[in-house]
């Protein structure tokens, strides 16, 4: 549904700037599930691509990178605990300080993890 609503805005003639709007307000006003949310901006995202709409300013695309890298950081800690249990708050602090590289690395190496031993030996080695 959302993605006809953006071509349709889109093809009514409004603005990027105007849809973003539109939906920031509706963002304010109704919670969508995460999985909608992340839906909407990459199909979002393929649109403007697709239509050659102008890239977003500099500011947003550091606000949407750092969106991305936190929801790819919060993915790599749900994954974690499901493979190796509750992750004690030193463990936490050091997964905060790893970068985006590491922090994929360390996406695929948590598949053949099963302690937390081994994911303590994955950060000294890193």
């Amino acid at each position: 549904m959302e993605t006809r609503l953006n071509r349709r805005l889109y093809e009514s003639g409004y603005g990027r700037r105007e849809v973003l709007n539109l939906f920031k307000f509706i963002d304010w006003v109704m919670i969508l599930p995460e999985g909608l949310k992340q839906a909407f901006w990459l199909e979002l995202k393929a649109y403007e691509e697709e239509r050659k709409v102008p890239y977003i300013t500099s500011v947003e695309e550091i606000g949407f990178e750092r969106g991305i890298q936190e929801g790819q950081r919060s993915l790599v800690l749900l994954l974690l605990e499901q493979r190796v249990g509750k992750l004690p708050e030193g463990i936490r602090d050091r997964l905060s300080q790893l970068n985006l590289a590491q922090l994929e690395a360390l996406a695929i190496a948590l598949l053949n993890f099963s302690t937390l031993a081994e994911l303590e030996a994955w950060l000294e080695s890193h």
